[in-house]
């Protein structure tokens, strides 16, 4: 996921990137049950914010 702002952002680099996965991995989730998806589409019940 990638932000653009024509500013930086105030606040800390990686909190900010902690919280917009965080967002984006809610999203998924929420659509998967929606969908109905197997074993909830593969995703965790929360999200894995430590870098592959």
């Amino acid at each position: 996921m990638e932000r653009w702002s024509p500013e930086d952002p105030e606040g800390d680099p990686e909190k900010l990137k902690d919280a917009y996965a965080t967002v984006a991995h809610s999203f998924a989730l929420a659509m998967a049950k929606e969908l109905g998806c197997e074993n909830d589409g593969g995703l965790a019940a929360r999200p894995v914010l430590d870098p592959a």
